[in-house]
């Protein structure tokens, strides 16, 4: 049997299953015309293709040097020709140096095979390469090297290390040329970058290491729904499966503020999957949690952690946003940019009282002033004109309210997309009588964000109040709290849906977790309480509101939200009705 020693080139088309459902024909054309190039450029480089199978491509080369140039020529013409009849085509590559057994025109052997799993790991239009192969090129080549740590490829048994050649460096580089490698913003005004690690699989069953990779997966599809998070993509981070470099190195690598990594194991019936955010410039561990379940419906089972880590980590409270909050807390006022503003608008926003709305409207109004373009500024600062009204803050509703609409319109006209604008367009929809406009756009938000508990409660509300059965939004806001338990908010929304469905010992339990100072929360305890026949306890809430909301009503209430589905305005003027008929309670 005989062997050589030699460079192995392993490269095939990314999403070409994919491409094929879409045109069958044009893609397998493309493929041709690319490997025609490809075929060229190896032999120009001193290479022989010995297999096309598939949608790959074998080569071989007696030097490791000229398979790494040949290889970046590759990347660098294929991407120059974007936009032409095969530039929707991209290759991702692998190179090994090693021994090879010669087996008549074709080679074999494990020399072979790390190349194609070097290929298999490597990024859209990236250039993985095994140590060997770094150590032929030494100073020889003008093009940047990174590690990418040691890393257990399958069916071989020993970690080996991997780098990535950024191709978008040295002689022949164009401005057309991009480099692989992830490029988040690095501004420290723009979004929290976030990269979430492929998890690793602790159990032995291969059904359990596929699991794993699409746990990662859904994380940062999920992820990468929030407007205010920029999430490294799945490719890139496929790439650091099995990686043996800490989080910190990882971080300074992708230029990401926080690193999301995890565990499964498995034994028997019983699945546990451990998770932790972490600090990549410092690797201190900010958050963890760990998750029990039964291994009978697995599909089920990584829903719900997806679930739970997503809101968890991304929504309007989330781990993310607040760290990222605490920092901007202390920059001094003249240093804020737009998105800083928008984001300390919103903490102050989820706070509901006086004082916080006045800040939640000085830093919006502050942020769209710096940027008229930020979408979610503007719906923001039109949330935060009608928790003015719908709280009793504003000293001149009617302008607050038209404010409130303005904002809304605005920010839809800048993003069709902004869920929470849509439901609050919704609102106004109602507010005219088109109650079957705001339902459709009820539907069109669920069917959007099914999992996300910021989108869930806020629909919730509108349900009840707005368009909808107050039952369905009752179980929408128990759907958002299943998902994320630790929102106060979350409880208000829980609260207004029970009243107005007629569960008034579940509102006085909800709202008791709801923020304590909102005289909205106040109110609908009182009406609770009262429709109980409790009135010395309606009588305290009321005194409660009284002292610190004057002249606040269900009747100012309706007005700012706005209430238009007929059995919440039934409900709630028959709980203000039932407190005036008592001397002591009534408001």
């Amino acid at each position: 049997m005989d062997r050589k020693l030699a460079a192995i080139m392993s490269a095939d088309v990314v999403g070409y299953s994919r491409l094929t459902a879409l045109d069958e024909e044009g893609t397998i054309r493309a493929l041709d015309r690319s490997r025609e190039r490809i075929g060229k450029l190896v032999a120009q480089y001193g290479g022989r293709i010995f297999g096309l199978a598939g949608d790959g491509v074998m080569a071989e080369f007696s030097s490791a040097v000229q398979a790494v140039r040949c290889a970046v020529q590759i990347q660098r013409d294929l991407t120059a020709d974007e936009g032409e009849s095969d530039g929707s085509l991209k290759f991702r590559i692998g190179i090994n140096l090693g021994d090879v057994v010669i087996a008549g025109d074709d080679l074999l052997g494990d020399g072979v095979n790390v190349a194609a799993r070097l290929q298999s790991i490597a990024g859209s239009s990236a250039i993985c390469i095994s140590g060997p192969v770094r150590d032929q090129l030494g100073a020889k080549t003008e093009f940047r090297v990174r590690s990418m740590g040691k890393r257990v490829l399958k069916n071989i048994p020993t970690a080996i290390p991997i780098f990535q050649v950024d191709w978008s460096t040295g002689p022949g580089a164009t401005k057309s040329a991009r480099s692989p490698s992830p490029a988040p913003s690095e501004d420290p005004s723009g979004p929290p970058v976030i990269a979430i690690l492929p998890f690793a699989n602790l159990a032995t069953d291969e059904l359990w290491e596929r699991f794993a990779v699409g746990l990662a997966a859904d994380i940062i599809a999920d992820l990468a729904r929030y407007p205010d998070l920029a999430v490294i993509s799945r490719q890139t981070m496929i790439a650091y499966k099995g990686c043996e470099n800490d989080v910190v190195s990882i971080g300074r690598e992708l230029k990401a503020d926080y690193v999301v990594e995890g565990n499964l194991q498995a034994t028997g019936d019983r699945v546990r999957i451990s998770v932790q955010l972490v600090d990549a410039s410092s690797g201190a561990s900010l958050w963890s949690a760990r998750y029990d379940e039964t291994a009978g419906n697995v599909f089920e089972l990584q829903d719900a952690v997806t679930a739970s880590v997503v809101n968890v980590l991304g929504n309007c409270c989330g781990k993310l946003l607040s760290f990222r909050r605490d920092v901007l807390r202390r920059k001094k006022p003249a240093s804020l940019q737009a998105y800083d503003c928008y984001l300390l608008g919103e903490e102050h926003l989820d706070l509901f009282t006086r004082t916080s709305n006045a800040e939640a409207i000085r830093f919006l109004s502050r942020a769209v002033q710096l940027d008229p373009k930020l979408a979610r500024a503007w719906t923001g600062l039109g949330l935060a004109y009608s928790t003015d009204v719908c709280n009793g803050f504003s000293e001149d509703p009617v302008s607050s309210v038209r404010r409130f609409e303005d904002c809304i319109e605005k920010a839809l006209e800048l993003d069709p997309q902004d869920l929470v604008a849509r439901l609050c367009i919704a609102g106004f929809r109602a507010l005219r009588g088109d109650f079957e406009g705001a339902s459709r756009d009820h539907e069109m938000v669920l069917k959007a964000a099914p999992h996300d508990a910021d989108t869930i409660a806020m629909l919730a509300g509108n349900v009840a109040l707005v368009a909808g059965e107050p039952v369905h939004g009752y179980e929408l806001a128990a759907r958002a709290i299943r998902l994320n338990p630790n929102i106060p908010w979350y409880y208000g929304m829980l609260g207004r849906c029970c009243f107005v469905a007629g569960l008034y010992e579940e509102c006085i339990a909800a709202l008791n977790q709801a923020p304590p100072r909102s005289p909205a929360t106040l109110l609908f305890m009182a009406m609770a309480a009262g429709m109980l026949n409790r009135e010395e306890e309606a009588a305290r809430f009321v005194s409660r509101l009284e002292e610190p909301f004057p002249g606040f009503s269900a009747e100012a209430f309706i007005q700012g939200y706005p209430v238009t589905n007929p059995k919440a305005l039934a409900a709630i003027r028959a709980g203000a009705d039932q407190l005036r008929s008592w001397p002591r309670a009534g408001i």
